[in-house]
């Protein structure tokens, strides 16, 4: 179904998330699918978490100091690997000008890809 939207308005991904967290130090937790480009769901992802930052200051819908905003983000309980992505929101007019993501990362799989050289003439 989220492949077919996404092809009809033309967006790959969907971040859906809630600040109802039951916990005082992350206030989101969310899940990203975009089965379109071939991800069910995102375990942690700061391509997410990062604008969610600066979607929360520029409709403000969040309190901040007038120039920086922080937050932790969850994600990835539902399938079985959390984290969570610490996001850090410059403001300058009211407005987000910069977001920074930082977090811990551990290695699931590791592989080779080997890409093979092109050959054109003009």
């Amino acid at each position: 179904m989220l492949v077919e939207l996404s092809k009809k308005i033309g967006c790959s991904g969907y971040f859906v998330f809630t600040c109802d967290t039951g916990d005082p130090e992350i206030l989101t937790h969310g899940r990203m699918f975009a089965p379109a480009i071939g991800i069910n769901e995102d375990p942690v992802t700061g391509n997410a978490n990062g604008p969610l930052g600066a979607y929360l200051v520029q409709h403000n819908l969040v309190k901040h100091d007038g120039t920086k905003f922080q937050f932790k983000g969850k994600q990835g309980e539902a399938i079985e690997r959390p984290g969570i992505v610490e996001v850090t929101v410059k403001i300058e007019n009211n407005k987000a000008v910069q977001v920074q993501i930082s977090g811990n990362a551990v290695i699931v799989f590791r592989t080779e890809i080997e890409i093979g050289a092109l050959a054109h003439s003009i």
